[in-house]
């Protein structure tokens, strides 16, 4: 009998060795396989210490207390340096099919954290005070509102209307005690963080294959936002109510569960902020007739979504109606008064523009707007391509779709009666149009032009708008913060100025925001006021209301009523970026303003960018 001789190195036989898609070889040697993935690893590692140094490297170096009227101003004090970690990060992204499973998930989440830094934390770390003039009377108000001890027939009207995001804001002070200046500068830094993880969850549940890269292209998008205010905090519910829908929809063992979850954040979306509810509302009406319009059983597939998002539909829409007549009444007559503004106008709007955007901006700032512009429009005819050739959605695809729907339907509004719903409108179309990007790639045969495969090509072209939209942040998102900003020289006066309690101060517009921060920490938990005919004694603060319009400084006889008056060289940066060659115009009014308050008040405190008037005739 004869016996096998054990396979020796020589006599051992040959393997052909493995193809894989990433262009990589794995040879039988184990230790050959450990080469390639040290070489990932190590690769890996160079590409995250150099983002992650140059971050910190350029937050060391580049400090900004002052802004000049520049729109290039952020982008131009930005080193070489910023530019080399941004390309590290966005590096990270393409190695993502180099490595597998839970390293995979781990390369992923850091890219897009590394990322959203890059876009977003920096400002924190560089500015002396944070940017966003908004931001300082969301927080004002979350502060009167943790002074008031309620809510309910509060006195700031936006408050009462809607106190979900104010209550969270006052409860980061008054439970974990974080300082609410430094809440303001940090938050949008903390709010990407968690923006970026909940993206990339719910693109996961999409498309595991393009999660990072889709999460990223939304993230790259959003020039506009992030800031502390109502509408970015509401983004974290309104993603998370998306990724509890769609688990509603691909999830049917355990579609109960996911409803309960559904239902119970209905009140936290309705009492934050107004057009999330209305937007979600709008969709899902949207995705109730999308799919029986292109399929042959309507009804059957009509009753099938119904069964599915149905309830979740019926309580947000009866807790909607119940909250906006109950309680924001006032919400609601102005929404009403916007529609009717713009049904009364008509198609003739057009020819006259959308109200609040500026004619004759100087040319850097018209180059911010034209970027704006252009980014959004770029996003909206990527989601209308996908309506227009994709042919074969699934039912969740069908839901992403009504939100991009119900998002673009708000442009004729923006358009004829109000120009900041033209931002809410791309802010809602960017994201369902992430998203559903994220579940047709996954499933890349779809995506395709008669014959020919697009996949890869719409794969690489979203890579490439991720990169350019990331590249054009600097200018798009922080070109406007030369009026858009408080130096601390500003923040000072308004300080002492929230300090005359019982006393009125007059701000032109938009001077006001300092005060409303400042106030409640004086025991001033009033409004910011319109100026009345006489304010004299009046306490609290007031503003002009033809400054609202056309940023007019006239000084009229109720001007010379108030007991203070605050003037800040803060308007030289508004008019000469936001009208240009007009603003000489106004600067000559604002001098003239001026002049006039000097003859009436005498000048009790300066700080050399901003001057606080007291009234002769006060005792």
């Amino acid at each position: 009998m004869r016996h096998a001789r054990p396979l020796t190195t020589s006599t051992r036989p040959w393997v052909a060795p493995q193809a894989f898609s990433e262009g990589e070889l794995l040879m039988e040697s184990p230790r050959s396989e450990a080469q390639v993935d040290l070489a990932n690893l190590i690769v890996i590692i160079a590409l995250v210490t150099v983002a992650v140094s140059l971050f910190f490297l350029t937050a060391a170096t580049v400090h900004l207390g002052e802004l000049p009227p520049d729109s290039f101003f952020f982008v131009s004090q930005l080193p070489l340096g910023y530019w080399l970690g941004l390309l590290a990060s966005v590096s990270l992204f393409l190695l993502r099919n180099r490595v597998k499973d839970r390293a995979r998930t781990l390369l992923e989440s850091s890219a897009l954290i590394l990322f959203s830094a890059y876009l977003f934390a920096l400002p924190s770390l560089v500015y002396q005070d944070p940017r966003v003039l908004d931001s300082y009377q969301h927080e004002g108000d979350a502060l009167v509102l943790l002074n008031s001890g309620g809510w309910y027939n509060g006195p700031v009207w936006y408050v009462y209307q809607f106190p979900g995001a104010y209550t969270f804001f006052a409860q980061l002070t008054a439970v974990a005690g974080i300082d609410p200046f430094q809440l303001i500068k940090y938050y949008p830094a903390a709010l990407a963080v968690v923006l970026a993880i909940l993206l990339y969850a719910t693109t996961r549940t999409l498309g595991p294959n393009y999660s990072a890269v889709s999460s990223g292209f939304i993230l790259s998008g959003l020039w506009f936002q992030l800031h502390l205010s109502p509408q970015s905090l509401e983004l974290i519910p309104y993603v998370g109510i998306i990724y509890i829908l769609v688990k509603m929809i691909d999830d049917e063992p355990r579609r109960k569960l996911w409803s309960i979850i559904a239902l119970v954040s209905v009140p936290v979306l309705v009492m934050t902020h107004p057009e999330t509810p209305l937007v979600l509302t709008l969709g899902t009406v949207a995705f109730f007739l999308l799919k029986p319009l292109v399929s042959a059983e309507r009804i059957k597939t009509m009753r099938s979504n119904l069964l599915v998002i149905g309830p979740f539909f019926l309580a947000l829409s009866i807790m909607v109606l119940v909250w906006w007549t109950a309680i924001a009444s006032g919400a609601l007559a102005q929404v009403e008064s916007i529609v009717k503004g713009a049904l009364a106008i008509g198609l003739g709007g057009i020819s006259h523009g959308a109200p609040n955007v500026p004619t004759t901006p100087a040319p850097s700032y018209q180059t911010v707007i034209l970027i704006q512009e252009t980014v959004a429009v770029s996003v909206w005819l990527l989601g209308l391509s996908l309506l227009l050739f994709v042919r074969r959605f699934r039912t969740r695809e069908y839901f992403l779709a009504g939100l991009f729907l119900a998002a673009i339907s708000t442009i004729p509004v923006a358009l004829f009666a109000n120009a900041d719903v033209l931002q809410r409108s791309y802010l809602f179309s960017l994201f369902p149009t992430g998203l559903l990007l994220a579940s047709l790639l996954e499933r890349g045969n779809v995506l395709r032009l008669g014959a020919l495969p697009l996949a890869r090509l719409v794969g690489a072209g979203l890579i490439l708008m991720m990169i350019a939209f990331s590249m054009l942040m600097p200018i798009a998102r922080y070109g406007g913060d030369s009026f858009d900003y408080l130096p601390q020289s500003s923040l000072f006066v308004s300080d002492v100025a929230s300090g005359l309690t019982s006393n009125s101060v007059m701000f032109p517009h938009p001077g006001e925001y300092g005060w409303r921060f400042y106030a409640p920490s004086h025991g001033n938990l009033g409004a910011v006021l319109l100026e009345q005919k006489n304010i004299a004694g009046r306490p609290g603060g007031y503003v002009k209301f033809d400054t609202y319009a056309e940023f007019n400084l006239t000084f009229t006889q109720a001007d010379n009523t108030s007991d203070y008056i605050l003037v800040s060289n803060y308007y030289q940066n508004l008019y000469l970026l936001r009208f240009g060659s007009g603003s000489t115009y106004l600067l000559n009014l604002k001098m003239a303003f001026e002049a006039q308050a000097a003859m009436n008040f005498n000048l009790v405190y300066s700080t050399g960018t901003d001057r606080l008037y007291e009234n002769r005739n006060l005792s």
